[in-house]
């Protein structure tokens, strides 16, 4: 059984469509269920990795042209190998987060060397090939979960590409492939691992990642189990392509791990800093005693710290079928840990109020800022727009809109209490809906 959802005039609309009849036996029925879901994780696989090769064709580009260019390489560009590449030992992930990430100055040789067609240019077989097995094996590290799985990753890392590609050159990102791909990379992996419930209930549970983190415990896991992979000696030739100096594999990992950590939303102190960060960077009144270069790199860290902020919660930033769409996925998942015990609140409890309460408090604040850092144009002002829209719209039916999911997982209860049921509708709308999950995930812009 499919249910489709319209909203109009403070009313909900619910269709019931009923599969065909046919008669499959329950593990036929299994069977093609899960080679759905195989189909659907090979299909985004695929995708990411073209996003990904687009990417590092830029960077190998421009590698390339800071060969030819003269005078370009700065001395930490030189000596040493990328074993030679260390990161703060005993430091967590947490505490290296940059207050500032440093990009390079803006060089006319790059950009003129870089000139004459060096994206569409191939990459070696050996990293396509690793790439290929790394963004499949970081699929498989994604756990089933309703939200936070691999299509709402692949989601992310859409919006992330999509705002990269609208962005102006005001603060220097687009004039740096390495940071533009660390953004996608922190995106695709952002919630590797993922466990299903807040760090707030693993604090609870005493989870052996409060011990290894203490706090922001999934994001920084996330990071670890990744970045781990990605130093395997089985992706060296990837690595090498993205980095081919120990500087710029410091830097990648520096803009990833400032980026996958800004999407703790939740905690309060890491909240107050970021808003701290922002009036620092954007906030009208006396400037900082700082030089232009700092102050435009403090003010792209903001930028790429907002930018997948947004990117991890657009669905709330899009068409009103999206927003749904994922919004019944992440109720489900809440509802789910509720039931298991890993959470001691029924998310139906407390939905309709919570996702206003989010909209005023986190989503639509979030959107203008998008708009007020001034450098993603067009996108910023339909991400504000279809936000504004969205918490109209769930005034308005959001109650029934929740009426309904209910509805919709009592039904699955008891289908799965019945002794023998001839049909599992429940599975059969989960299929229907997974079919085209792929085309929803990576086209809903």
């Amino acid at each position: 059984m499919v249910v489709v959802l319209f909203c109009s005039a403070g009313s909900v609309q619910t269709y019931f469509v009923e599969p065909s009849n046919h008669a499959t036996s329950e593990a036929n029925e299994s069977t093609s269920s899960e080679k759905k879901t195989d189909e659907k994780t090979s299909k985004l696989v695929e995708w990411n990795v073209g996003i990904l090769t687009r990417w590092i064709q830029k960077i190998v580009a421009h590698d390339r042209a800071r060969e030819r260019a003269p005078a370009t390489k700065t001395p930490q560009d030189g000596g040493g190998t990328m074993e030679t590449v260390h990161f703060e030992t005993g430091a967590t992930v947490l505490e290296e987060v940059a207050d500032v990430l440093e990009l390079p100055a803006f060089d006319p040789n790059l950009s003129h060397n870089q000139e004459g067609g060096g994206d569409a240019q191939a990459l070696d077989k050996e990293v396509q090939t690793q790439l290929h097995d790394f963004v499949s094996i970081i699929a498989k590290l994604y756990k089933t979960n309703s939200f936070h799985n691999f299509e709402h990753a692949s989601h992310c890392t859409m919006s992330v590409s999509k705002l990269l590609s609208r962005i102006d050159p005001t603060y220097g990102i687009t004039s740096d492939p390495l940071t533009q791909l660390g953004c996608i990379f922190a995106a695709l992996i952002h919630d590797v691992d993922h466990q299903g419930v807040t760090n707030a209930q693993l604090l609870a549970e005493n989870s052996p990642l409060v011990d290894k983190y203490k706090k922001s415990m999934a994001e920084q896991n996330s990071v670890d189990i990744s970045w781990n992979l990605f130093m395997e000696p089985q992706f060296e030739d990837l690595r090498d392509a993205i980095c081919s100096t120990p500087t710029d594999m410091a830097r990648f990992r520096q803009v990833v791990v400032n980026a996958v950590m800004a999407t703790d939303v939740l905690d309060q102190d890491l909240k107050a800093l970021r808003n701290e960060r922002w009036n620092k960077a954007f906030a009208e009144g006396k400037p900082l005693d700082e030089s232009a270069t700092t102050s435009a790199n403090r003010k792209a860290t903001i930028v790429i710290e907002h930018l997948i902020q947004a990117s991890d919660v657009s669905h709330t930033m899009q068409h009103w079928y999206i927003f749904t769409k994922w919004n019944e996925r992440l109720f489900v998942e809440l509802y789910h840990a509720f039931k298991n015990g890993r959470s001691a609140k029924n998310p139906a409890d407390f939905w309709y109020e919570g996702e206003l309460s989010f909209f005023d408090n986190y989503v639509i604040p979030l959107a203008k800022k998008l708009r007020d850092c001034g450098v993603f144009g067009v996108s910023s002002d339909e991400y504000l727009s279809y936000a504004i829209k969205n918490r109209q719209e769930w005034e308005q039916c959001g109650r029934d809109v929740v009426e309904s999911m209910i509805q919709k997982l009592e039904t699955t209860v008891s289908k799965e209490a019945s002794p023998k049921p001839l049909v599992d509708e429940t599975r059969l709308a989960s299929s229907a809906s997974s079919s085209d999950a792929s085309e929803q995930a990576v086209g809903s812009d």
